[in-house]
C-alpha cells in the first residue's frame, strides 16, 4: 500500500511517498500523515467560503487557504494528490484545517462495490491514525447525501492532540478533510462547522 505524506515547512506545502507497494483493486486507501509544527500565521477575518480555481467544491474556513501538489507515481500510474490548508489563529481553538483530494483512474471505485469502499475508508483511517502513532476515538459511516463517506476522531502524542477527520468518495476522486486542535479545546463548534459545509456544487453546462 502507499501513502502520499503531507509535509509542511514554512510555507511551502508538498506531497511526498512512503511505503510504496502495489495497490490492489480491493485495497486502495489514500492517507494524509501530518509533521506539524503549531506556528499559526493570520488570515482573512471571519469564516468564508472557499472554492478552488476550477473545482466545483466549497467547504466553509476560518481563514487563508493555500495548495500544494505533486505528482506521485503508483502501480496504477501517475496521480496528483492536491492539499489545501488553513492554519487557525493564536486566539482560535484549532490550529489547523486540512482539505485534500486525489483523482483514482477511471473506474477505479465502481459504485457498486460497497463493502470495498467502505473497506478502503477504515483502512485509511487506521493507517492515518497508525502513522500519527495515536489512538481511535471512534469511527462510523457518515455518507455525504448519495456518496459514501466515513468520519472519525483520533487523539495522539500521548493524548495531547486531537484530529476529526471526514473522508467522502465522489466517483473515483477521494476527499479527505482534516481539523487539528488540543485535547482541551477538542470540543469545539468549529471542528463540525468546517466538516459539515463540504459541498459539491453541480458542474457547469459546457
Amino acid at each position: 500500500m502507499w501513502s502520499p505524506v503531507v509535509y509542511f515547512a514554512g510555507s511551502d506545502v508538498f506531497v511526498g511517498v512512503s511505503n510504496i507497494m502495489p495497490v490492489s483493486a480491493r485495497f486502495i486507501a489514500f492517507i494524509a500523515v501530518l509533521i506539524l509544527s503549531h506556528a499559526p500565521v493570520s488570515g482573512q477575518k471571519g469564516w468564508n467560503v472557499f472554492s478552488a480555481p476550477g473545482q466545483n467544491f466549497e467547504v466553509l474556513v476560518p481563514g487563508t487557504m493555500r495548495d500544494g501538489q505533486k505528482k506521485v507515481l503508483t502501480d496504477i500510474g501517475a496521480i496528483y494528490p492536491v492539499t489545501w490548508m488553513c492554519e487557525g489563529k493564536p486566539d482560535e481553538p484549532n490550529f489547523l484545517f486540512l482539505l485534500s483530494y486525489i483523482d483514482y483512474p477511471e473506474s477505479t471505485f465502481s459504485p457498486d462495490s460497497i463493502s470495498m469502499i467502505r473497506e478502503m475508508f477504515d483502512t485509511s483511517i487506521r493507517t492515518h491514525i497508525d502513522d500519527l502513532k495515536g489512538d481511535l476515538v471512534y469511527s462510523s459511516a457518515s455518507d455525504h447525501g448519495e456518496l459514501p463517506g466515513a468520519i472519525f476522531r483520533a487523539t495522539y502524542d500521548q493524548r495531547k492532540f486531537v484530529v476529526k477527520g471526514r473522508l467522502i468518495l465522489d466517483g473515483d476522486r477521494l476527499y479527505f478533510l482534516q481539523v487539528y486542535t488540543t485535547t482541551s479545546k477538542s470540543l469545539n463548534a468549529d471542528m463540525d462547522r468546517f466538516l459539515d459545509s463540504f459541498r459539491l456544487r453541480p458542474p457547469k453546462d459546457k
